[in-house]
């Protein structure tokens, strides 16, 4: 039988055998195509642009813990995804300062889902006052809020598993690739997230 000369299919066939490089070409793909349709979207908002609405204000404390959130998820996916991208594995100082950032990220993404959840919830709200019978956010922006949250769950979850001695060389690169992957999914809703907050300061949602 004569050896397959196909490009994608040899592509294919190198990416199930090492699903490290996999995980290289299709986050750098996700990450470039959410890029590419933030920017889009931007443009097309720029050129329709609607009278702003009022929102409701963030407390000090909301800005504090979404910051704070924004802040441990750039160490975590500068160090995981730039020396994946780049080197193809993480260790090193990285390694150290991507465990830096698992610790925050531990810590703060309860407390964000616990002081978000009211704001991000679908259906009717609880009025506080005139400022808060206005929503502040519309179903997209609550939709990756929570698709954050669960994915940022699947990756504390799967980080405590591994240091568990309780699943064998398979079942250890399982949990990697669902942490890898969860981390990835964690990373674009955030950006989303952050873009839609970031229009609506704007006035152009």
């Amino acid at each position: 039988m004569e050896p397959d000369t196909n490009p994608v299919n040899a592509l294919m066939t190198d990416m199930a055998a090492h699903p490290g490089e996999a995980f290289r070409w299709i986050a750098s793909g996700a990450l470039i195509g959410a890029a590419a349709v933030v920017a889009l979207h931007f443009v097309l908002c720029l050129i329709a642009r609607r009278p702003a609405q009022p929102k409701a204000r963030w407390t000090r404390w909301e800005t504090l813990v979404y910051l704070g959130t924004i802040a441990a998820v750039c160490v975590l996916a500068a160090t995981a995804f730039g020396t994946v991208l780049r080197h193809g594995a993480l260790e090193g100082w990285w390694l150290m300062a991507h465990m830096a950032g698992a610790g925050a990220f531990v810590v703060v993404l309860p407390v964000l889902a616990l002081s978000w959840c009211e704001a991000n919830r679908f259906g009717r709200h609880r009025s506080r006052g005139a400022d808060e019978r206005t929503p502040r956010f519309f179903w997209f922006p609550k939709l990756m809020f929570w698709l954050f949250v669960a994915s940022g769950l699947a990756v504390i979850v799967t980080m405590l598993l591994s240091m568990v001695p309780l699943f064998g060389s398979d079942g250890m690169h399982r949990l990697l690739e669902i942490h890898r992957y969860s981390g990835l999914v964690a990373v674009i809703a955030l950006v989303l997230h952050l873009y839609t907050v970031l229009l609506q300061r704007l006035g152009l949602r």
